[in-house]
């Protein structure tokens, strides 16, 4: 949550470091990360959950997988019952307190505030392993 405006521009000599060794496995990683999105875009393809699956013709980093549903609170607690760590992106920035305290004008965003409701990310990263993308799977076509 954002309280209040402000920047941090300096970046250490040890994340730029970081940087120059993750950008050399960039593409390993991308290359992963679609496999993992199309494990997720087929298993859910004749289910009640929204995914969002890019044009072919158009770049996507697939850092998230982002789904909707309509119980999304139930579904959260559910996956985190049985260990699978999900998480809620992004708070719609009218929402922020430093937004909101801006000034007193009540700001109405229904499609932010539907999609904030609905939206969850699943389990996203390159070293996500088959069997632990199965188990993920399989939570949430249980709880569906």
């Amino acid at each position: 949550e954002l309280h209040e405006l402000g920047f941090n521009c300096i970046i250490p000599d040890i994340l730029c470091a970081l940087g120059i060794s993750q950008v050399e496995r960039a593409n390993t990683g991308l290359k992963r990360s679609k496999e993992i999105a199309k494990q997720y875009d087929k298993a859910f393809e004749n289910t009640k959950i929204q995914t969002f699956i890019p044009r072919r013709d158009v770049g996507h980093a697939y850092h998230l997988y982002v789904v909707e549903v309509e119980n999304r609170k139930e579904l959260y607690n559910y996956l985190r019952a049985n260990g699978i760590y999900a998480q809620i992106h992004y708070i719609p920035l009218h929402k922020m307190p430093y937004y909101r305290n801006l000034d007193n004008e009540v700001i109405n965003l229904p499609n932010a505030e539907n999609y904030y409701n609905k939206c969850i990310s699943l389990p996203m990263y390159p070293s996500l392993s088959n069997k632990d993308q199965d188990f993920v799977i399989k939570t949430i076509l249980e709880f569906l």
